[in-house]
């Protein structure tokens, strides 16, 4: 079911309406589900049956499959000329309206890396009493991230001002995808090194990230891009405000979002919160790579809410 007009709150140079998708049977718990900065609203499956972005734990017969639930994913709003960067809490205003719409309480928000960042600020905003998942994501940026994120944007900036915006958000994401990844996984996958004496020469993950970075610039705007890396940067939450039951996860090998801040705000959460630590080679971007691990944590925590929820209407506190 694909929901096209969803009413924004958020204020600042976005789009009035953004795009929201339904996926699995009319009658299953309900789960909002949202992910990084590249995520959209097609999660399991699209209207038309295309794959989602994240099908390896919500499509049919996954973990978390929509033979068991309903998945709402919603695209997040952004300012398509890069001069506006929403913080999460504006992005929050989204699921909001759209719950009203639907009149409907989830089971659960579930949340990845930028995605967890907006379910901690709609949790926070709206005072949500249903319950939480976070995965990979903390109260505020960690300042090395920020950096990163930051020459990120710098490098885009340039290319916009140069007329070859596409080609430097390419360079931009493939220097992201540095932070996802870990030195483990290139150390088994790529050989180092470059093939001769010709400085433009690239070595075998250099080329990689070359091709992934080309995928992305196809796919993403850099205009967007600028607004929703910078949205990241202006994220921060009160843990203690929020007092939902959560479970939290984080990644031992992540160096975007380390695990010592997934520890803090688990930590700090003003509810009854579970904490989990996995351990994957695929670092940040494990919760993309292992759904089968993700899945036997998620699964009996949602397992435990649903006997507790009485699905009332959502009815969202003034902020």
């Amino acid at each position: 079911m694909s929901l096209d007009t969803l009413p924004l709150n958020a204020r600042g140079k976005v789009p009035e309406w953004t795009r929201g998708c339904l996926a699995g049977p009319d009658r299953a718990p309900l789960l909002v589900v949202l992910g990084g900065i590249s995520a959209n609203a097609t999660v399991a499956y699209g209207p038309q049956g295309q794959a989602g972005w994240w099908q390896s734990l919500f499509g049919l017969g996954a973990p978390l499959g929509t033979d068991k639930y309903r998945v709402l994913g919603i695209d997040f709003a952004a300012d398509d000329g890069g001069d506006y960067a929403p913080d999460t809490k504006e992005q929050a205003s989204i699921i909001a309206d759209t719950l009203s719409g639907l009149d409907e309480q989830p089971l659960a928000i579930i949340g990845a890396s930028y995605g967890g960042m907006v379910a901690l600020a709609f949790a926070e905003r709206f005072k949500l009493d249903t319950s939480l998942v976070i995965i990979s994501a903390s109260a505020r940026p960690h300042p090395m991230s920020s950096a990163m994120r930051g020459l990120q944007r710098q490098v885009v900036a340039l290319g916009l001002a140069h007329e070859c915006g596409s080609q430097a958000l390419a360079i931009a994401r493939g220097m992201a995808m540095l932070t996802y990844r870990t030195r483990k996984e290139f150390g088994g996958r790529f050989a180092g090194g470059i093939p001769s004496g010709d400085p433009s020469a690239a070595s075998e993950p250099c080329s990689y990230l070359k091709a992934r970075g080309s995928a992305f610039a196809g796919a993403m705007t850099p205009g967007r891009f600028l607004s929703l890396s910078a949205s990241i940067d202006r994220h921060s939450i009160a843990p203690e405000a929020i007092r939902c039951p959560a479970l939290v996860i984080g990644v031992e090998e992540d160096t975007l979002v380390p695990v010592e801040d997934v520890a803090s705000l688990a930590a700090q959460l003003g509810g009854p919160t579970q904490y989990r630590v996995i351990h994957s080679v695929y670092g940040h971007d494990a919760f993309l790579k292992e759904p089968e691990m993700l899945g036997s944590l998620i699964r009996p925590f949602l397992e435990e809410a649903r006997t507790k929820c009485t699905a009332p209407k959502f009815e969202a506190a003034k902020p």
